[in-house]
């Protein structure tokens, strides 16, 4: 299996990274059968792969759970606009955070105060 990152904002709704995975047959085999499933366990098989969907059922099987759309910590997110503020633009820094341009320019002019 081969596995390469790049920047994307739409394949997973602000995500700062989108794995592209080329699968050979053996791996396509260790997928398994995503029509044995049901509902949002089907997409999980196609997603993840079946040993991964099985460790998510048996840990989660239940409950209902919602994501929240801040995906990284406020740690990471100002150390990452710290590390990248002079050689990327607003907008870029917004697209992988997944944050507005006006919030990372004022984590920006709160990092310059600092």
């Amino acid at each position: 299996m081969k596995i390469t990152g790049q920047a994307t904002s739409d394949i997973f709704k602000k995500n700062s990274v989108q794995l592209n995975i080329v699968a050979s047959e053996e791996d396509q085999e260790v997928k398994g059968k995503p029509e044995k499933y049901s509902g949002i366990y089907k997409e999980l098989v196609e997603l993840l792969g079946e040993a991964a969907t099985m460790k998510v059922w048996k840990r989660f099987a239940g409950l209902n759970i919602t994501f929240p759309q801040k995906l990284y910590s406020e740690e990471y997110r100002k150390d990452f606009i710290r590390n990248n503020m002079d050689e990327m633009k607003s907008s870029e820094i917004a697209r992988i955070l997944g944050l507005t341009e006006r919030r990372i320019r004022q984590i920006i002019a709160e990092i310059r105060t600092d």
